[in-house]
């Protein structure tokens, strides 16, 4: 959720308070006619009539008459009936009631022969030619194309049970509120609207190899706690929420996927009816109803319009129940309009299918039947496509550019806008009062109190103008050498300066009495190629192997381990010079020059002078110095701009590679000479119906000898939380090796086996396994480096395991995930070096640990 940061603070809303107010009683809209055939001018009983965008419909009696009842309205009917092309009409929305005729002209146009056998669904035989035809009609058969893209997202409050209304913090918002701000949906809720957004963009895409480029032209947001339009541009004025193709085997949707109504395994999630032919625009079409075999499984309830004639998809429908093992959602609705594409550079023409109108409502809700909802709503509009002229690979090293003047107010521009890109999906009334409802909502009092708090609780961080202080996570902690350990830290925005950044934190210790402190200086050169040169310093307490690199920016783990009983820790002065840039999407490359002491306050002490064996003089401090460069390689992937901060949206699934070599050198003042080579690469893979896996892979060499906090301590995990890429069931720092393979899988099996046992798949559980596993040693001289003197005082010092290269040190563990929609309990086991431990621990091969998340 890190990407949604500041978006999310709206969100925060869901569990702060609920924003109500009394309305007047709900109108209903009526609207009549008659359906006459356009030659005869017979009626036409049992004719469809519907709300354009809306479930909302009914049908004609055997008269041709019609009565059509709704809580709100959409701009246009949509009537159709066998042998009759579908036939269009616009209606006033804002008219109570209103009569409108139509007259249907007859279909002309022949189909396909379709040959149905003896027991087979004849649907079957009409996707069986979309699969056969996907290379054809798919998007992804084109070398490059480029659209216009209108993009508007809508944002309000639902479901709002009495007892919200009686909080006395809310009857106060009520007061600021007219009864006449009151907005429904289609199914009648109430909705107090929190952000409404447009934007325009310039989409580029390239395939071979893939690359993709958007330029945000403009946006204009209004919205309660949303007060940066340039990342909030790049979120809702994109293709990010709206990119789902249906020709693909799975759909991402909320980090989950779906399996897809017309893709290759189409029979095993779905059962399907061949409805009725219609005619979609210029195309005439087949009906195809789908409904899931297993209400409980990642699948659709809808219908798909495929062409006649080419049998590529030109119109689907989608809906998510609340059937489906899917968490906080009451219900998800995705559709899409397609059309073909012209190829100027092609004889035959056409090339593949596009969308070109897509909208995307979410109901999502809290956890409890009576809890706040969240409507959420993006439409997406293309125009203007030009397809299969790709332009060089440089243009689109800049997967997302903002403009300069993405938020600077136009009223002219939008107006051509909405007569244009926008067409029919435009702002309309609701959101004309949407916008004036959230600048009366900003003005409350208590309002502008909450985004506040939302803000530290979303972000962590607290923005006083340029200056952001934090994070509040650090704020506290308590160990065993600290005692009571407080910190305040800061860091500064791109309203202090767009090239400088500066971070800070100073940071007591109750029961050792000592301060702490860390601070950075950057300078950002170039944002395209996120090109920056810093210098940093911190003077702290670490624990041994829990350094930000060993645990791979894991930082909610980094800051529960300052709790409790402080094992390994040591005190650590660390002074580094770094430059990193991205020449090429996608390779980001560090140079780093720096120094660090190592101080133990545990017992350890270790030959300095190890070829002398007993007789070597014995220390326990380190002075480290080194340079390293370090490329990480991520294809693929997605980020956005936050101020100076680069967040990554993720890599859609492909491996990301880092390699770091790092040099120590006497040269420099330090106690050795070294290197040393790490390597990390992590995925996360679909396995088709058996769910998600997602594996981290490490390794490190280094074939210098060097004292044991210099080599690689094992991350271990002996609290009782669980805790992903850690050995949970071993000790902090019991195995160091100088050499080392690890590998943590983890598989998500969705609701593949709750989901098919009565009782069980009603609570939504989902079953989850890992495999953690370390192949690792130390060679003679790094152990006889190790000193086993006893220490002045007569205290033994700590012993450092070491793995038999030949024997993996290795656990398993099962659980069930999404209790109560936030816990995951889980068992583990130890399979392997079960004797006593290093230090005379004992070995305790299980345990059950827990952990809570924010899962969809």
């Amino acid at each position: 959720m890190k990407p949604l940061q500041k978006l999310l603070t709206l969100f925060f809303f869901l569990i702060l308070f609920s924003l109500v107010r009394e309305t007047s009683a709900q109108t209903i809209y009526t609207v009549t006619g008659l359906i006459t055939d356009a030659r005869t001018g017979e009626p036409v009983p049992f004719a469809s009539v519907a709300l354009v965008g809306r479930r909302v419909g009914t049908l004609t009696d055997e008269r041709g008459r019609y009565v059509l009842n709704a809580k709100i309205l959409s701009d246009s009917i949509a009537v159709s009936s066998l042998g009759y092309v579908t036939q269009r009409q616009f209606i006033d929305r804002e008219r109570q009631t209103q009569a409108v005729d139509l007259k249907l002209v007859a279909g002309g146009t022949s189909l396909q022969e379709v040959t149905v056998h003896a027991g087979e669904n004849p649907a079957f035989r009409v996707l069986r030619q979309v699969r056969k035809n996907r290379v054809i009609n798919d998007r992804k058969r084109l070398v490059a194309y480029e659209t216009d893209n209108y993009v508007k997202t809508q944002i309000a409050l639902s479901h709002v049970s009495e007892r919200m209304r009686r909080n006395p913090l809310i009857k106060r918002i009520n007061e600021s509120l007219s009864k006449q701000d009151s907005i429904v949906d289609s199914d009648g809720n109430r909705l107090l609207p929190i952000l409404v957004s447009e934007s325009v963009s310039h989409y580029y895409f390239r395939d071979s190899p893939q690359r993709k480029r958007e330029d945000v032209l403009k946006t204009r947001i209004k919205g309660v706690a949303v007060d940066d339009a340039g990342l909030s541009s790049q979120l809702l004025g994109g293709t990010n929420l709206v990119s789902q193709n249906f020709y693909d085997n799975y759909i991402p949707i909320l980090g989950k996927d779906f399996a897809s109504p017309i893709g290759d395994n189409w029979k095993n999630w779905y059962e399907f009816f061949l409805a009725d032919t219609t005619q979609i625009g210029d195309h005439t079409c087949y009906e195809i109803q789908f409904d899931p075999k297993r209400p409980e499984d990642l699948v659709f309830t809808g219908k798909a319009w495929i062409d006649t004639t080419t049998f590529a998809l030109c119109q689907i429908e989608t809906h998510v129940g609340k059937g489906a093992n899917l968490n906080y959602v009451r219900a998800l609705t995705i559709e899409q309009e397609l059309e073909p594409t012209i190829d100027t550079t092609n004889s035959s023409g056409t090339a593949g299918w596009l969308p070109t109108t897509i909208r995307l409502t979410a109901d999502l809700t809290g956890v409890g039947k009576q809890s706040l909802g969240l409507r959420a709503e993006v439409t997406l509009r293309s125009s203007n496509v030009i397809v299969n002229k790709p332009h060089p690979l440089t243009f689109y090293e800049q997967p997302l550019e903002p403009s300069d003047t993405v938020a600077t107010a136009n009223d002219a521009y939008w107006h051509t806008v909405q007569g244009t890109l926008a067409g029919s999906d435009s702002l309309s009334k609701d959101d004309q009062k949407a916008r004036q409802i959230i600048d009366k909502l900003r003005a409350v009092p208590a309002v502008k109190t909450a985004e506040g708090i939302g803000q530290v609780l979303i972000t962590g961080f607290y923005k006083l103008g340029g200056v952001d202080l934090g994070p509040y996570p650090y704020l506290f902690a308590v160990n065993s050498v600290e005692g009571l350990r407080t910190r305040i830290g800061f860091r500064t925005n791109d309203e202090f300066s767009k090239n400088w950044i500066f971070r800070g934190y100073l940071a007591y210790g109750t029961l050792d009495h000592q301060f702490k402190y860390g601070a950075e200086a950057n300078y950002l050169f170039s944002r395209q190629h996120w090109t920056m040169l810093g210098v940093r310093f911190a003077n702290d307490l670490e624990r041994l192997g829990l350094t930000p690199e060993l645990i791979g920016g894991n930082r909610i783990f980094y800051a529960l381990s300052r709790f409790g009983r402080y094992r390994g820790a040591y005190r650590s002065e660390q002074k580094e010079l770094f430059f990193r840039t991205e020449p090429v999407r996608g390779i980001l490359l560090t140079a780093m020059l720096g120094t660090r002491t190592v101080d133990p306050i545990f017992p350890f002490q270790y030959r300095s002078e190890p070829d002398m064996g007993d007789l070597s003089p014995l220390k326990s401090d380190i002075f480290d110095a080194y340079w390293s460069i370090e490329a990480r390689l991520a294809r693929k992937e997605k980020y956005i701009m936050d101020g100076n901060e680069r967040i990554t949206l993720g890599t859609k699934r492909a491996p990301v590679l880092t390699i770091r070599y790092t040099k120590g050198l006497k040269s420099m003042g330090g106690n050795f000479n070294y290197d040393r080579i790490t390597l990390r690469a992590q995925q996360s893979l679909r396995i088709g119906p058996l769910g998600r896996m997602t594996y981290l892979l490490s390794a490190g060499y280094t074939p210098s000898t060097l004292p044991a906090p210099l080599l690689f301590p094992h991350i271990g995990n002996p609290t009782p939380l669980l805790t992903n890429n850690t050995f949970n069931r071993m000790q902090f720092y019991e195995f160091v090796s100088d050499r080392f393979v690890a590998v943590h899988i983890q598989h998500k099996f969705e609701g593949l086996l709750f989901n098919r046992i009565p009782g069980i798949r009603k609570l939504n559980w989902r079953l989850v396994a890992n495999v953690d596993a370390l192949w690792g040693s130390q060679s003679k001289a790094n152990q006889d480096v190790e000193s086993f003197k006893p220490l002045p005082g007569g205290m033994r010092p700590i012993h450092f395991g070491a793995l038999d290269g030949s024997k993996p040190y290795m656990e398993v563990g099962y659980g069930i995930d999404n209790i109560f929609k936030i816990i995951r309990i889980q068992a583990i086991h130890r399979l392997t070096y079960l004797n006593v431990g290093p230090n005379n621990i004992p070995v305790n091969p299980f345990a059950l640990k827990a952990s809570a998340s924010f899962n969809f």
